[in-house]
């Protein structure tokens, strides 16, 4: 099956007002795409900015139907401004007389290769062959008021001005006002007035997708009698004949075609309001994906979240599955259409209810924690590990840790295991292990890893030479000669096959990861506050476990996650990874990285492609002692949870928690 993704986006338009989430759109759509539909990066293409053009366009969609078989998803996708023009040639045969369109980079309103057309996109939708997928996401408006920006919290008499804006400037409305408010208050006052230039622009104002199109466009389009919307013209498909057909596709569309599609800051970054929603109600849906759930979680989460807009979806009647896939194809539910969304609003409010405050210390020792608490999860590294083992790692935290959050993350700290999996690895499991590919990649773990502690010495050579020249010291002197190899040794080398058997085997995998999803989903699953520390090896398997939980719509958050000695930080691996985006997963608020001066595993995950939050780069390797200089890398690679690292315990990993 070759599932496919065309996505664009444009935040800087060439002449006409920029906007700020577009881009953010193409990135939010391609991590869903991956994480919850199992789309392979490599059949995803995203465009931005100047590369958003017609020709690129045109490529684009052929290139989404070249070989395309019946079964394949395909996803064509544009954030940006969308507008309108008058049909004026009446080549088309309809009865519009206004052809909406999407604004490209180099939008002239005289010059049709910097805008796409509806009538070019209806023609796009008669070369689909039968019985493929094809999904259209618009997230732009192509009607609306007049302006470009919608500011929130407006007084009613604005808010009029601006809802009844469609012919006048920004200038004649601010005259109007003032003239209106003369006799009511003074000329100085400042007038309520929607901002025009970037200058004015804050976090808190809402821009809307659409272009205001010249005066005479207008004029035309108004003396026309009819006017056909640009989702009635996908609506149907026509043949060569001129024979309606039903549609061949499904439109995805950001609000009504007299409604404007925001562009807003939602969630610490900037967003197009329907395609954030979007994906979060597609993540929501869990497991069954129908589209018509998913419209409605969108709706409702729109309107929760105070935009006007309503997202629309054609056909209306649809029952097919989140970008491809038939009625029957659904997850079986008892409950459907609006008693589903009403239970579920009925047992969050109940979970609210019965939630335990965060500021409710909890009961040391006790077998249980409901919903609430705020729980502490470790994830160890390679090697056999105990029960138990985090047990030091908790120590040389908890005293940098208030009394009532101590006793509480105490209570409900839980360890994920998974050694098991590979250090005794069973003799079915490993009989399907290849054992050439096995050899090839320890081989190549081997070599990198090796090739990393070289790389790693030789910084801490570099460092403690510029040291001894900028103190003027000239005493203990580096041994002439070639550095004993051992110096250069590799943490949990004798190891190294248990993630060769991670990397090596699916089903392995699968078991590892099951370790790590099993003991977090309960705990997001009641709404718990998720501290969650991995270690090593470990953060790949916790990087993995994230992803596949966040696609469960489960009600908890992952707080803070830490890699510490991170093997996400080695390119080889990195590669591996499902998925391989590096994105932050969906389900994790704050992702911080740690890496100590001499841990030749750990390092900076930046530099590997991760989404991350923030990096604390070699830290003191706190009681390692040196030889010629040099920290040993297996003891660097364990200094992080040593009692006395107040660099880590006390200053990151306490300090971020209270920040919670």
């Amino acid at each position: 099956m070759a599932d496919k993704a065309f996505l664009s986006g444009i935040n800087n338009y060439k002449t006409i007002s920029d906007l700020r989430g577009c881009v953010s759109d193409t990135e939010s759509l391609k991590q869903l795409l991956v994480d919850a539909f199992d789309f392979d990066e490599d059949n995803i293409r995203v465009k931005t900015d100047d590369e958003v053009t017609k020709s690129v366009m045109d490529k684009g969609w052929k290139w989404l139907l070249r070989g395309a078989k019946p079964g394949d998803r395909l996803v064509f996708h544009f954030s940006g401004h969308g507008s309108y023009t008058a049909d004026l040639d009446g080549e088309t045969g309809e009865a519009d007389c206004r052809d909406e369109l999407l604004c490209l980079y180099g939008m002239a309103w005289d010059d049709p290769s910097t805008y796409l057309l509806d009538d070019e996109l209806a023609e796009w939708t008669k070369k689909i062959p039968d019985g493929v997928h094809v999904t259209f996401l618009l997230d732009c408006c192509h009607s609306g008021t007049a302006t470009r920006m919608i500011k929130p919290e407006l007084s009613r008499a604005v808010r009029g001005d601006y809802a009844s804006a469609s012919a006048q400037s920004l200038d004649e409305i601010a005259i109007q006002r003032a003239q209106l408010d003369s006799g009511r208050r003074s000329r100085s006052a400042p007038i309520d007035v929607r901002p025009e230039l970037h200058s004015e622009i804050g976090k808190a104002t809402v821009l809307a997708r659409f272009v205001q199109p010249p005066a005479e466009i207008d004029l035309a389009v108004e003396k026309a009698r009819k006017s056909r919307s640009f989702r009635e013209l996908m609506r149907s498909t026509r043949s060569r004949s001129g024979e309606e057909k039903s549609m061949n596709h499904v439109l995805w569309s950001g609000c009504r075609d007299d409604q404007t599609s925001a562009d807003a800051y939602i969630d610490n970054d900037f967003h197009g309001a329907f395609t954030y929603h979007f994906c979060q109600a597609a993540r929501m849906s869990n497991e069954g994906f129908a589209a018509d759930r998913v419209i409605k979680t969108l709706r409702q989460s729109l309107k929760r979240s105070n935009f006007s807009q309503v997202p629309q979806l054609e056909p209306d009647s649809t029952t097919s599955i989140l970008f491809g896939g038939d009625e029957d194809e659904r997850v079986p539910s008892r409950v459907d259409g609006d008693d589903w969304s009403k239970l579920l609003e009925i047992m969050q409010q109940i979970a609210d209810h019965l939630g335990v405050s965060r500021e409710q210390p909890a009961v040391a020792g006790s077998a249980t924690m409901r919903s609430g608490t705020r729980s502490l999860v470790y994830v160890h590294g390679i090697c056999k590990h105990e029960s138990g083992y985090s047990d030091d790692w908790f120590d040389a935290m908890a005293p940098h840790l208030a009394a009532a959050l101590r006793v509480e993350l105490n209570a409900n700290r839980k360890e994920v295991l998974w050694s098991e999996h590979v250090s005794r690895t069973s003799r079915s499991l490993a009989s399907e292990i290849d054992p050439l590919e096995m050899q090839q990649t320890r081989t190549v773990l081997e070599a990198v890893l090796a090739e990393r502690m070289v790389r790693e010495a030789g910084e801490q050579i570099a460092e403690r030479e510029v040291g001894r020249s900028s103190s003027g010291l000239s005493r203990d002197p580096m041994p002439p000669g070639a550095m004993p190899r051992a110096l250069f040794g590799i943490p949990g080398l004798d190891c190294i096959d248990d993630f060769v058997k991670y990397l090596s085997s699916d089903r392995i995998r699968k078991l590892v990861i099951g370790e790590a999803t099993d003991v977090l989903r309960p705990l997001l699953e009641r709404g718990d506050s998720v501290e969650l520390v991995s270690h090593s090896w470990g953060t790949i398997v916790a990087y993995e476990a994230l992803h596949v939980l966040s696609r469960e719509g489960l009600r908890g958050r992952v707080k803070n996650w830490f890699t510490v000695g991170a093997a996400l930080s080695i390119g080889y691996v990195a590669k591996q990874l499902r998925p391989s985006s590096g994105h932050k997963p969906a389900i994790v608020n704050e992702w911080t990285n740690l890496d100590a001066r001499g841990d030749g595993v750990g390092g900076s995950i930046r530099a590997t492609g991760m989404h991350v939050d923030q990096e604390f780069l070699r830290l003191d390797p706190h009681g390692c002692k040196s030889t010629f200089g040099l920290v040993s890398p297996a003891c660097a690679h364990s200094s992080y949870f040593q009692a006395g690292n107040d660099a880590v315990n006390r200053d990151i990993f306490a300090r971020f928690l209270k920040q919670t």
